[in-house]
C-alpha cells in the first residue's frame, strides 16, 4: 500500500463544511491502497467542533500528526462565538492586510519541521495539499523541493478570484499572483471542485496545460445517511437549511418569502417548519421575530455533522442559496452535495453559475434568484399542495450517485498512482 501525506490546516475535531471534503478522502483513500496520513493542527480556537467526524477518521485506519501538544480532549480547544458578519470581515481584512498568503503563516515552519519527519520515517510516496488557506500549498511546495515527492495541490475555493479575499492595494495582489504562479509551477497535478475554478487557472496562467488540472467534485457520504429514516413526522412539512450565514449567504430572502406564503395561506404558518442547522447571526433572529413568524421557524444552530444529517434525512425539502455577488458563479458550495446526500426536493435560490448547471440535473428542484421573495413563496406553496397531496418528486439517483465521495475518493487515488507511474518510468 501505497502513502499519501495530506497537509491540511483544517481537519475534525474542527467542525465545519471546510472539514468534510478532506476527512471524506482520507477515510476512504485506504479502499484504493493509498494510506493517508494527515498533518494538521491542535486546535484552540475555533467556530465549530466536530468529535464524532474525527472518530469516524481514526476507526478508518488514518494516522494523524498534529503540529503543538498533539493532545486532544472534549473540551481540548475553545469554541469562539459566532462574529457578526460585518465585524468578521473587518478582522478579515486587517488579517490580510499584514499576512500573506493568509493568517495561517506562522503555522509554516512547525508544519514543515513535522511533515520532514513524518516523510523520513515512513517513505512517503506522494504529497497531497488542499487549501484554503493557501498556506498549506506553500508547505507542500517546500516540501516536494526537499524530498522530490510528486504533489497534488486541490482548490477547494479559487485563488486570487475568491470573493473572500482582500486585496487592499495592487502590491498585495501582485504577491499573491506571484505565490500562486510559484504553487502551479511547483505542482505535478491539480484538483479544482468545480469546472469554472479550472477555467479560471487557465485563463490567469496559461502556462498550466489542461491535462494538468483535474475536477474531481464535492460530494456526500451514503453512509451519514444510511443510518438515518426518511421523515421525522407527517403532519409539518418541514423545509431545512444546513450551513452557516457567512460572506454570500443570507436567510432574509426566504424569510421575507415565508411571510408572504403565510400570507397567502395562514394555514401554512402552522404546518410548515423552517429548520436553520447551523450558527445563526442573531440580527435574523430579531428579522423573525419582527415578522412574526416565530411559530413556523426552528432554530436548531451548530450540531455534529452526524446530527446535522439526520436532520436532513427527516426533512420534506431543503433550501439552499447563494448571494449575488462578485465571482458568485464560482460557488458549487458543499452543502449542495450534501443535499443530493440526502435525496430530497430542493428549493435552491441561487445565480447563474456552477451551482445552478449541477442542479438542472438534479430532478426534483425548484429554481429561483436568490433575492426573488414573491418567487421563494410560491416555490413553498407549491412544495406544501405537493406535501399536502403526498405527491413530492423524487431526485435523480443516478445523477446524484455521481457525487458519493467513495467514488470521488477513487478518482483522486487514481491521480496518486497515475503520478507514481510517471516517477516509476522517470526514473
Amino acid at each position: 500500500m501505497k502513502k499519501v501525506l495530506i497537509i491540511s490546516y483544517y481537519f475534525p475535531p474542527m467542525g465545519m463544511g471546510g472539514v468534510q471534503r478532506t476527512a471524506k478522502f482520507a477515510k476512504y483513500l485506504n479502499l484504493y491502497d493509498w494510506q493517508p496520513y494527515v498533518l494538521t493542527v491542535t486546535p484552540k480556537l475555533y467556530l465549530a467542533s466536530d468529535y464524532c467526524l474525527l472518530h469516524e477518521v481514526e476507526n478508518a485506519g488514518v494516522k494523524i500528526y498534529r503540529t503543538g501538544t498533539g493532545e486532544l480532549e472534549t473540551n481540548g480547544h475553545k469554541v469562539v462565538k459566532f462574529k457578526n458578519d460585518s465585524n468578521r470581515k473587518l478582522l478579515s481584512n486587517i488579517s490580510q492586510t499584514f499576512l500573506i498568503p493568509d493568517s495561517k503563516i506562522f503555522w509554516k515552519s512547525k508544519a514543515i519541521e513535522l511533515a520532514s519527519k513524518i516523510i523520513t520515517e515512513n517513505n512517503i510516496d506522494m504529497l497531497y495539499a488542499t487549501a484554503p488557506p493557501y498556506t498549506d500549498f506553500l508547505i507542500a511546495c517546500e516540501l516536494k523541493e526537499k524530498f522530490n515527492i510528486p504533489l497534488v495541490i486541490d482548490y477547494r475555493d479559487s485563488w486570487i478570484d475568491c470573493p473572500n479575499n482582500f486585496y487592499p492595494t495592487p502590491l498585495h495582489k501582485s504577491k499573491h499572483k506571484k505565490m500562486e504562479t510559484a504553487v502551479l509551477e511547483c505542482a505535478d497535478k491539480v484538483v479544482t471542485i468545480n469546472d469554472r475554478i479550472k477555467e479560471l487557472i487557465h485563463l490567469r496562467y496559461p502556462f498550466v496545460d489542461d491535462e494538468k488540472v483535474s475536477v474531481i467534485p464535492q460530494g456526500f457520504d451514503p453512509e451519514d445517511f444510511e443510518k438515518h429514516t426518511s421523515s421525522a413526522n407527517d403532519k409539518k412539512m418541514r423545509i431545512s437549511y444546513s450551513g452557516s450565514f457567512l460572506n454570500y449567504y443570507t436567510p432574509k430572502h426566504f424569510i421575507d418569502g415565508l411571510k408572504l406564503a403565510t400570507e397567502k395561506l395562514p394555514e401554512l404558518k402552522s404546518n410548515i417548519e423552517a429548520c436553520f442547522i447551523g450558527t445563526f447571526p442573531e440580527q435574523y433572529r430579531e428579522y423573525i421575530n419582527q415578522q412574526g413568524l416565530e411559530e413556523a421557524v426552528n432554530i436548531v444552530g451548530y450540531v455534529e455533522h452526524s446530527v446535522c444529517t439526520k436532520y436532513l434525512a427527516e426533512s420534506d425539502v431543503l433550501w439552499m442559496m447563494i448571494n449575488k455577488s462578485e465571482r458568485s458563479d464560482l460557488h458549487s458550495t458543499g452543502k449542495l452535495y450534501e443535499y443530493f446526500g440526502a435525496n430530497k426536493p430542493i428549493l435552491a435560490c441561487v445565480p447563474e453559475g456552477v451551482a445552478r448547471r449541477s442542479l438542472n440535473m438534479h430532478g426534483a428542484v425548484i429554481l429561483t434568484e436568490p433575492d426573488d421573495a414573491q418567487a421563494i413563496a410560491d416555490a413553498i406553496l407549491n412544495y406544501y399542495e405537493k406535501f399536502k397531496a403526498g405527491n413530492m418528486p423524487l431526485p435523480n439517483e443516478q445523477v446524484t450517485g455521481m457525487y458519493d465521495r467513495r467514488r470521488l475518493a477513487g478518482k483522486l487515488a487514481n491521480e496518486f498512482s497515475a503520478l507514481c507511474k510517471m516517477e516509476e518510468v522517470k526514473a
